[in-house]
């Protein structure tokens, strides 16, 4: 017989209960199966733990040493259940996010927080970047979960190791300075924009990607003089009368220097998603895309409008 965890509960028994007849009634036993338990144990290890007189048993010293250490291992083991419970709740343990720069603040600033209500143990971090730079760290295990983002114009295949979860829908926006000449008008139609200076993120981006779509459903290539993936650049840019821009809903803040104007065309949609490792999201994954679903409900503009222009 080894030294498990079932004959240490029977050992706690009979030293807490002072006989094997009672330590049995405990634990569903007979005495005899007690008796047999402690007996084997004492084999097992060589040591002799109760010294068996008439009518009571008298523990040894190597049997009060083993007591008192069993305590300590079952003290263990209940922390231990108690933690994998918190785990498997998604209340403790790591989390490493990754996000796109537009998502930072209306979204996954206040999904952190909601998440972190009731989880204090939990470890988490952030990682910013594209979502063809993300998704690939998903893959690899890099990241527990990504939020990335798709144009409905630029269909994009993943890979199969990656699971995807569509969170919500954003509109886009078509912004000009506030003073534009356009600016007055009800609507706009988009040939009428193929002489303005654009501004739009690097090449090798779906927002890049998206605006060369788009403006080629309106029969011209649009000519793309600033390119920056900072969202503040790119409305500065256009705040200051310099170009045009196609921007996600969340990132139109500046409204005090540009409008957006109303376009006759079906401006394109991007579809905000989150990536995680197929078959392998983890319960604090899931805790953490319910914040970020409720984020997104609460701070996602419904329908764009434009801004009326000014005096």
């Amino acid at each position: 017989m080894s030294l498990d965890l079932t004959t240490l509960k029977t050992l706690r028994a009979v030293m807490e209960q002072g006989s094997f007849a009672a330590a049995g009634r405990d634990l569903g036993y007979t005495s005899s199966a007690v008796s047999q338990q402690m007996a084997g144990l004492e084999r097992s290890l060589g040591l002799e733990l109760f010294h068996r007189e008439p009518r009571r048993i008298v523990p040894t010293g190597a049997a009060e040493y083993l007591y008192e250490h069993a305590a300590e291992v079952f003290r263990l083991i209940d922390q231990l259940q108690v933690d994998v419970e918190r785990w498997s709740a998604g209340q403790e343990g790591r989390l490493r996010v990754g996000t796109y720069a537009s998502a930072g603040g209306p979204i996954v600033a206040q999904a952190i927080t909601r998440f972190l209500v009731r989880r204090r143990k939990v470890q988490i971090s952030l990682d910013e970047g594209e979502p063809y730079e993300l998704f690939p760290r998903v893959e690899s295990g890099e990241l527990d979960v990504a939020l990335g983002f798709q144009y409905d114009l630029v269909p994009k295949q993943w890979s199969s190791a990656v699971e995807l979860t569509e969170i919500g829908v954003e509109e886009l926006h078509l912004i000009a300075p506030r003073h534009h000449r356009l600016a007055s008008r009800d609507a706009v139609d988009l040939a009428e924009l193929r002489l303005e200076r654009w501004v739009t993120h690097t090449k090798e981006t779906a927002a890049s990607d998206c605006l060369t779509s788009f403006c080629g459903k309106a029969g011209f290539t649009p000519d793309v003089t600033f390119r920056s993936n900072n969202m503040d650049t790119i409305r500065g840019i256009v705040a200051e009368g310099l170009g045009v821009a196609l921007i996600p809903a969340l990132a139109h803040v500046d409204r005090e220097r540009t409008i957006a104007l109303p376009l006759t065309e079906q401006l394109p949609r991007r579809q905000i998603m989150a990536a995680t490792r197929l078959g392998q999201r983890t319960p604090l994954a899931s805790s953490f895309l319910d914040a970020v679903a409720h984020a997104v409900d609460t701070s996602m503009p419904r329908s764009p409008r434009s801004s009326p222009p000014g005096p």
